[in-house]
Parts: C-alpha cells; structure tokens; sequence
C-alpha cells in the first residue's frame, strides 16, 4: 500500500525539490475529482519503495508546474489540464489543451464539475 500525506499548494515545488534533490524518480501525477474539488497525487520512487504526497484544489486554483524540476511531468501535467481543466502554472511546454484531444473536443470531458465550455471553432480557453 502507498500512503499519501497532504501538502499545500505553496508547497508543491519545495516537496518535488526534496525528492530530486534526494535522488528520487518521478513516477507519475494523478488527478482525482473529489465532492467539487480535485486531489493531485504526486508519486515518486527511490529503492523500489513508492512515495506520495497529494494537494487539494478547488476547480478555479492554479496549481505550480513540476515540469522545471521533474521534465517528465510535463506530459502528465498538460494531460491532466486537458481531462480535468486544471491550470498549471510555469508549464516548461504549454500544449493548451491539444495534447490529446482535437481542437473541437470537449473541454475537460472527465470532469463532472464544468470548468468551462469551448465553442466550436474557438482554440482559445
């Protein structure tokens, strides 16, 4: 079992500074719709044992970018932008929600709290 302890938001990139710094790999971040709001999971390894910390955030947060300290989040972090309509902010590459999905796709289609709707033919969010 993976235990998870909870961070602040304004704490993010000092925790994955810690773990870089400590020779940890990155291993992924998951997104978790919870009663209206999201828990990110942040998970890193080191001698075959699994760490966690996770944040919670409201829909309307921005949440700081990994990607600076850890590149490898940057595909997780723009996917997770683009099911869930999560903001990050500091993004090392920025795909604006057209990672996966077209430019008519529906905007975060696994959430079910509406962060915001694209008309057709608007590429802007």
């Amino acid at each position: 079992m993976i235990t998870s302890r909870e961070v602040k938001l304004e704490e993010i990139e000092k925790e994955a500074k810690y773990y870089y710094n400590n020779g940890y790999r990155f291993v992924t971040e998951t997104c978790l719709e919870e009663e209206s709001k999201f828990r990110i999971i942040y998970t890193f390894e080191k001698g075959y044992q699994l760490y966690s910390f996770h944040v919670y955030i409201s829909p309307t947060e921005e949440v700081p970018s990994i990607s600076k300290i850890y590149f490898a989040a940057l595909p997780v972090e723009n996917e997770i932008h683009e099911m869930f309509g999560v903001k990050f902010k500091n993004l090392v590459l920025d795909f604006q929600g057209l990672l996966f999905l077209g430019e008519y796709a529906p905007i975060s289609p696994q959430a079910s709290i509406e962060i915001m709707r694209r008309s057709k033919g608007d590429k802007n969010e």
